[in-house]
């Protein structure tokens, strides 16, 4: 593993410019079409979060139900994978709730992430692959 800011077998939310993300990067559509072909690298980062949040339902929808159909998958590789989504916002976060402020609007990470997201350090949180 590189050094990049992910903690493997895990979803790692950072912010753009914060952290160290994999050299790999692909827009959301691309990280969907590969994880429903299990054909994922061992590191990679997805860019495009803030229009999954802010106006592209329909991306959000068959992303979370891709990352609900391959958790198990994900949970069998060996090593795990370490899978980042770089967002450009703000995050906030009260208790555990996260938000990521968008050109001033809130926008819930917990509809794509489920409820157990956790922060981890300045601008990056992690979600088990179990959303």
């Amino acid at each position: 593993m590189s050094n990049i800011d992910a903690v493997a077998g895990m979803y790692n939310i950072i912010v753009s410019g914060e952290r160290e993300s994999a050299e790999y990067r692909v827009p959301v559509e691309e990280f969907v079409t590969k994880l429903e072909n299990r054909d994922l690298p061992d590191e990679i980062c997805v860019a495009g979060l803030e229009d999954v949040l802010t106006d592209d339902d329909d991306l959000r929808d068959q992303l979370v139900s891709t990352m609900r159909q391959e958790m198990d998958y994900l949970n069998s590789q060996r090593p795990l994978p370490a899978i980042q989504f770089v967002v450009d916002g703000d995050v906030q976060g009260a208790g555990d709730s996260f938000d990521v402020e968008i050109d001033d609007e809130f926008y819930s990470l917990e509809p794509i992430f489920g409820r157990q997201i956790k922060k981890r350090d300045s601008g990056w949180l992690v979600a088990p692959f179990r959303v």
